[in-house]
């Protein structure tokens, strides 16, 4: 296994277990990854804290970590970019002994780029390695006057080549311009139709682990949050 304070050794590992129609790195294989590892990723369709517009958060245990998402999206690029952002926390040591846990309330999406903490830029650097290979990546810079459509057109022509995600190329343009609005209009082309993505999570999160058998009230707390008792 890569080390995980090496984006750029985990991002290697997936694209070459990848053929070349999807060698990029998505929100499944982060998935994957994090579990595979020991880093539990569940989202938290309930919340059970005052922040209810928590983004994200990265909970420590002893010695070992979960990432709880928090932020409902409808893209799996952006899912992509919150969890390989807490990964970052996690691989660069930003919970030190005697902090449990650290929540990121603010869209980590949008902020980047403009972040005063250190941690946060460094994670955000992290992310984007892991996702794209460079951690400031300036890519579709000739695309600055296209419609959505055509944005959404480019990204989705040129990711086998870059290896990026085509949301994630969108998003990357959004990082390098600002215009959001015009990133969500190519997002929603790219993907069709909005994804509950909290749902692809904790199904992954429940194929890992046996919440049925955790017992009394805990197993139900935890079905509760992830919305697993939900029809």
């Amino acid at each position: 296994m890569p080390n995980l304070a090496l984006p750029a050794d985990f991002r290697a590992m997936i694209l070459d277990t990848k053929d070349y129609q999807s060698r990029y790195v998505d929100l499944n294989d982060l998935l994957y990854i994090c579990w595979g590892i020991g880093i539990p990723v569940i989202h938290l369709k309930v919340f059970p804290l005052e922040a209810k517009r928590m983004c994200a958060m990265t909970v420590k245990v002893g010695a070992r970590y979960a990432i709880l998402l928090g932020h409902e999206v409808r893209y799996p690029a952006q899912a992509a970019y919150y969890l390989a952002h807490e990964l970052g926390h996690i691989a660069l040591g930003h919970l030190y002994d005697d902090t449990i846990a650290l929540v990121d309330l603010d869209d980590v999406l949008r902020r980047k780029g403009s972040a005063d903490d250190e941690e946060e830029r460094a994670a955000d650097q992290y992310a984007m390695t892991l996702l794209t290979g460079q951690p400031d990546p300036k890519v579709l810079t000739d695309t600055q006057n296209y419609l959505a459509s055509e944005l959404a057109a480019v990204a989705l022509q040129n990711a086998g080549a870059l290896e990026v995600e085509p949301g994630t190329l969108a998003l990357c343009f959004g990082h390098n311009t600002g215009r959001w609005t015009k990133v969500f209009a190519a997002l929603r082309q790219i993907y069709r139709l909005p994804q509950p993505l909290w749902k692809i999570i904790n199904r992954v999160a429940q194929s890992q682990m046996a919440v049925d058998a955790i017992p009394g009230d805990y197993g139900s707390y935890l079905a509760n949050v992830m919305g697993l008792a939900e029809k």
